[in-house]
Parts: structure tokens; C-alpha cells; sequence
């Protein structure tokens, strides 16, 4: 579990947790009053490239092909990197949720309230039944008061150390992320400097047109130009397969570039704010406020502020008539690329 990224989270105060429906109205709630955001919109990107890498997943898993190539290749790495998973937009909501607790808590008004009341009994008079009932009645209000304000008290701590908790598994896991899309761009590079995959499709491209040749023979002799023109086409081919194989692993590449320095960004301004808060030990809810605060904006931007569909290009394929062959190549291609980046390999290209 340890080695597992975004795996469970276990330490988490089980008193603190909200429930289903009140999480979901808290995000449906507007940010601001009179505003027309609600918490809840600072994951719409994210839910929507998580609800296409869990489709993507699903289809994955019951054998179904990916129709569009370039939309296989983004989502092959999205899943792949699990910066998408239901685990971290859970820990961010619950985030949310928290630290909204945490800049409601008033502690001062039960204090005015306090000084006020007391105030109020000493102008009494202590020998009057009126105000010995008003001063009773007071010491009262006074004592619930005081007993709301240790409840607050205590309260804000606990919400303190569950959001520092919950930022310290969010960095834990993106550090994970960064670690995984190093070592996926370093069996990236041994693809582009190898061939050895591309090799043996260059081969297979060869046996497709001996085939060709095996069956107009069986019709009747071939001429020499004949030969020297299929022998030009496979070169052509093989040139055309080398390059857009080369593309397409660049592609790959520059989405795992983008993952990891979105990550390594985010993972940079966290760890400063972390260690800020560990140092404070909740000693002014004023402060815990304003670095909780500060956690939660960069927390958003995690989940909003990335941009990986940009990395993909523009479609390549030739459009001539052997399009068809290169382009199955390409799949295969693929397949094997993603086959090495979940074993971790450094292998051949």
C-alpha cells in the first residue's frame, strides 16, 4: 500500500469525516456569498478528464478498442501516471470541506459575548431579586459560552492537523507521480535511440510485399520494374513508419514531461507551505487560516491548472494508399510502448 499512488489514506480523524449528502451540498454551496461559483467548480476539468480516463479504463479492461489513436495515447498515459483517480479528487473535496470549516470558526464572538455579559453584572445589583434572576440567568449564558469556546478550541486544532494530513498524502503521492513519469521518459529515450521494435514492423512491412509479389506470380511472371518499384515503396514505407513511430513517442514523451513538472511545480509550493505550518503548531488560528488558505488555492490549481491535451499533435498520417498498413503499425507500436512503460522497462524500440 505504501508503494501504491493515491492508495488509502490512513491517517484521517474518522470523527471529522462529513457525510455523503453534506459533502455534496457543501460543494453545490457558492464560494462566496452572492456569487455564482460553487466550491465544487474548481474540479469541473478534472472530473472530466477523470470520467474519460475511468471510460477509457473500463472499455480497456472488457477488450474494446480505442477508436481515435491520439485520444488512446493521452488517456494510455493519464492512466498509466494515475494523477486521475478518484482517490485524489476525493482528498481535495474533502479539503474543501475542511478548510471551510476551519475559516468559519469564530472564536471571538463568544468572547465579546463573554466580556459583555460580565460587564452587564457588574452594573447589577446584587441585592435586588430582579437582578440576582438577570445574573443568574447571565452565568448561565456565560458558562455555555466559555464551553463553546473550548469546544472551538479544540476543534480547530483537530481540523488543523486533518488538513495538514491531507496536504502531506496529496505531496506524498504527486512526488510518486514525478518519480513514475522519470522513469517512464527514460524507457521514452531508450525507444527513440533503439529500433528494435521498429525493426521487426519494418520487416513485417517487407513480408506483407513478398506476399504481394508470392501472389501475382501465381497469376504470371512480374517485371523487373515491377520488383524495383514495391522494393522503393517499402523503403518509402519504412522511412514514413520510422518517423511517425519517432513522433508519436515524442508525443507520449511530452505528455509525461507535462505531468511531471505540473507535479514538481505543485509539489515545490506545497512543501514549503507544510513545513510552515509544522513549525507554527497551530499557535494562531489567524495564521493556520491564512497557510491553510494558501494550501487550498495551490490544491486547485493541481486539479485545474494543467495542461496536457495541448502536448498531443496533429494528426500524421500520409493519407496515400498504404496508410492503412502504417497506420496498424503504429498501433501495434503503441501497444508495445505502454506494455514496457507498465513494466517499467527500459526496452527497445
Amino acid at each position: 500500500m505504501e508503494t501504491a499512488i493515491f492508495g488509502l489514506r490512513f491517517k484521517s480523524h474518522e470523527a471529522l469525516q462529513p457525510a455523503i449528502e453534506d459533502l455534496r451540498l457543501f460543494l453545490e454551496s457558492p464560494r462566496k456569498e452572492g456569487k455564482k461559483e460553487r466550491h465544487g467548480d474548481a474540479l469541473a476539468n478534472y472530473l472530466q478528464h477523470l470520467a474519460r480516463v475511468e471510460e477509457f479504463e473500463k472499455d480497456r479492461q472488457r477488450g474494446m478498442g480505442q477508436t481515435d489513436f491520439h485520444e488512446k495515447m493521452l488517456l494510455g498515459v493519464l492512466s498509466h501516471s494515475h494523477f486521475f483517480t478518484s482517490s485524489l479528487k476525493s482528498a481535495v473535496e474533502q479539503y474543501q470541506y475542511h478548510c471551510h470549516a476551519l475559516m468559519t470558526i469564530d472564536l471571538r464572538k463568544p468572547l465579546v459575548f463573554i466580556k459583555s455579559a460580565e460587564e452587564e453584572i457588574k452594573r447589577f445589583n446584587p441585592k435586588s431579586k430582579d437582578d440576582q434572576t438577570r445574573m443568574a440567568r447571565l452565568r448561565g449564558m456565560i458558562d455555555q459560552r466559555s464551553k463553546d469556546l473550548e469546544t472551538l478550541k479544540g476543534h480547530w486544532p483537530m481540523l488543523g492537523d486533518e488538513l495538514y494530513h491531507i496536504a502531506v498524502y496529496i505531496t506524498d503521492n504527486l512526488l510518486k507521480i514525478r518519480k513514475l513519469c522519470e522513469s517512464s521518459i527514460t524507457v521514452l529515450v531508450g525507444l527513440q535511440i533503439g529500433g528494435e521494435k521498429t525493426g521487426q514492423m519494418i520487416e513485417d512491412i517487407k513480408a506483407h510485399f513478398k506476399e504481394q509479389v508470392r501472389e501475382y506470380l501465381q497469376l504470371g511472371p512480374v517485371t523487373k520494374q515491377y520488383v524495383e518499384s514495391l522494393q522503393d515503396e517499402v523503403a518509402k514505407l519504412s522511412k514514413q513508419l520510422s518517423q511517425q513511430v519517432l513522433e508519436d513517442i515524442y508525443a507520449v514523451t511530452r505528455v509525461y514531461e507535462a505531468l511531471h513538472d505540473h507535479a514538481q511545480k505543485i509539489v515545490g509550493e506545497l512543501d514549503g507551505l507544510i513545513r510552515q505550518v509544522k513549525s507554527k503548531q497551530h499557535k494562531s488560528i489567524d495564521e493556520d487560516r491564512d497557510l491553510f488558505g494558501r494550501i487550498e488555492k495551490t490544491l486547485i490549481s493541481l486539479v485545474s491548472d494543467y495542461h496536457l491535451d495541448t502536448a498531443m499533435p496533429k494528426d500524421a498520417r500520409s493519407g496515400d494508399k498504404h496508410d492503412k498498413l502504417l497506420f496498424e503499425k503504429r498501433k501495434e507500436m503503441l501497444d508495445h510502448l505502454f506494455d514496457l512503460l507498465k513494466k517499467g522497462m527500459s526496452g527497445q524500440g
